[in-house]
């Protein structure tokens, strides 16, 4: 009910000012039309008449010429190729990441791999090999 109200209210209010804007439009219209045109005073410091309206516009307005004006883009050299420095060669390296080993036997302390070599475990999972790098044990596959 209370939203009925509400929006019955701004309808008529709205209604209201677009009466009084039309009415009130239409007096400075005629008012402003009765006012002289503008002209400077003799002196062109100001104007000969206050208040006034503003000369009608001509018809056809003249369109105001505006030069195109197209310049090119600056021509850039593209940068001097550098010559890459040869890098020296390589050492010939072991394969990075070896293939997994399975295991033979395992006891608490430890697995022996099938290549023949024994992982000592530091719990969790993980194993050390000999050389002391520390490797993943997953069920029966150790991956180094």
């Amino acid at each position: 009910m209370n939203i009925a109200k509400s929006a019955a209210f701004t309808v008529v209010f709205l209604f209201g000012m677009l009466v009084c804007e039309y009415a009130w439009a239409e007096e400075t219209t005629e008012e402003y039309a009765k006012l002289p045109v503008c002209t400077l005073s003799a002196d062109g410091k100001s104007l000969a008449v206050e208040p006034c309206r503003t000369a009608p516009a001509k018809s056809p307005m003249p369109r105001r010429p505006v030069p195109l004006i197209i310049q090119r883009m600056p021509q850039t050299k593209p940068p001097p190729k550098l010559a890459m420095p040869t890098a020296p060669p390589l050492p010939a390296l072991d394969p990075i990441i070896k293939p997994p080993v399975p295991t033979t036997s395992c006891d608490a302390a430890g697995c022996f791999g099938a290549n023949g070599v024994r992982y000592n475990s530091l719990g969790a999972g993980a194993v050390v090999t000999p050389q002391g790098k520390v490797c993943n044990r997953s069920g029966v596959i150790i991956q180094c």
